[in-house]
């Protein structure tokens, strides 16, 4: 395995990159998660596979979570397979400070007797075949934790039951133990939630927000203890009334789960949606109008106050991560500012170094759809991609 390095030396033209680290798909697999240490990259997914090399292991239910570690020279440290009897899926992952990685996810309930038929419209967040075999009989109603060592190994596990099914999409280590962040699907509506854990063996009950349609995907820690949230919402939040069928939303939240404040991107006509949030507030998300999308990405300087943004032409929401610049992925369909040449026809996939003001910086493109995105100073960028058949590692200094 080996990484391919591009230097940002011509901000004007467009470099191709090709992943040169494939990972073929022995069982369905999907990453749902990207994690850097100072000497690795882990990947963070769900796999239908019985066994295979990246993963070993035998498949308890239909589906176990997973995490495969990677070193910096390229090579596989280590593979993990998370689950049981149960279908599990494993959806966000945090680096602990003593090097231990936290990984959440969702599963089944084991029951001895013949399932009932699914029920259509059932969450399934990670495309997970969610029509059990014997002896697995529910939705996804658990919430999991999974503690791994800096080696790779499953130190401990949590799970406890939930009401309703949920999708967990986000996961913050805190001084005092984690919080997790995601939605949950009652009947016809989702709302957002959050729960935290001790680290031991206590979670706290699930607060929720909006009442019919209100979705989190990331989060970031505040330096009070708050939390500073994004997704997307229809509902009435605090005072905030929806502008649009779906709003693009920003919220802080408290270290004990209180609705501070709302803040709301909005585009008559459209839809809108942040995706992901990297340090320094920096947001990317999708708008969607009636006959076009666009991948949306904003600098802000606090909630609610966009120091710049700008939005491409695209056929996906934005990812991004922050370094000392801003980095983002997207499946570009259309001409880039600033840089020459570029047409997004056929649609492609890039990846963006933005400056200080939102300007271009360097540009590359790749085949496969981008589905995570996460920097630190040791790793550069790093891009997960999705060829259908096989997933791909990209770096980036």
């Amino acid at each position: 395995m080996s990484f391919t390095i591009i230097s940002p030396a011509n901000a004007a033209t467009m470099i191709p990159i090709k992943p040169v680290v494939e990972i073929p798909y022995t069982g369905n697999e999907q990453v749902s998660d990207l994690l850097l240490t100072t000497n690795s990259i882990a990947l963070i997914g769900t796999t239908e596979a019985a066994t295979s090399n990246p993963i070993p292991g035998n498949l308890g239910g239909a589906s176990d979570g997973f995490i495969s570690i990677y070193a910096k020279s390229g090579g596989l440290v280590s593979s993990t397979r998370l689950g049981g009897a149960a279908n599990e899926i494993a959806t966000a992952a945090a680096l602990d400070a003593d090097g231990s990685i936290w990984i959440v996810g969702a599963s089944t309930v084991v029951s001895g007797t013949t399932p009932a038929p699914t029920p259509t419209k059932l969450l399934n967040p990670d495309n997970v075949p969610l029509t059990p075999s014997v002896p697995i009989s529910s939705a996804l109603t658990k919430l999991n934790l999974w503690q791994i060592s800096s080696a790779g190994q499953l130190i401990n596990s949590y799970e406890t039951q939930t009401a309703a099914v949920i999708s967990p999409q986000d996961l913050v280590i805190t001084k005092t133990g984690l919080v997790i962040f995601g939605d949950i699907y009652e009947g016809a509506n989702v709302r957002g939630f959050y729960t935290s854990f001790n680290k031991t063996t206590l979670f706290t009950p699930i607060i929720r927000y909006g009442n019919k349609s209100t979705r989190l995907t990331e989060a970031i820690p505040n330096s009070d203890g708050s939390f500073t949230v994004v997704g997307r919402s229809s509902d009435l939040l605090l005072k905030s009334r929806a502008v649009t069928k779906s709003d693009a939303i920003t919220l802080k939240i408290s270290a004990t789960g209180s609705l501070q404040v709302v803040a709301r991107a909005v585009l008559r006509n459209t839809s809108r949606g942040w995706s992901s949030i990297g340090a320094g507030l920096l947001q990317g998300g999708i708008v969607r109008y009636s006959n076009k999308t666009e991948a949306a990405v904003t600098k802000f300087s606090a909630i609610n106050k966009p120091s710049w943004n700008t939005r491409y032409l695209s056929r996906s929401t934005a990812l991004v991560a922050t370094g000392t610049n801003s980095w983002v992925t997207f499946i570009s369909a259309g001409a880039i500012p600033g840089l020459r040449t570029w047409e997004g026809k056929p649609a492609a996939p890039v990846l963006l170094q933005l400056g200080k003001k939102g300007e271009l910086i360097s540009a590359a493109s790749f085949t496969g759809t981008p589905v995570a995105i996460a920097r630190n100073n040791e790793m550069g960028t790093v891009v997960i991609t999705d060829s259908g058949i096989s997933f791909g590692l990209l770096q980036v200094n």
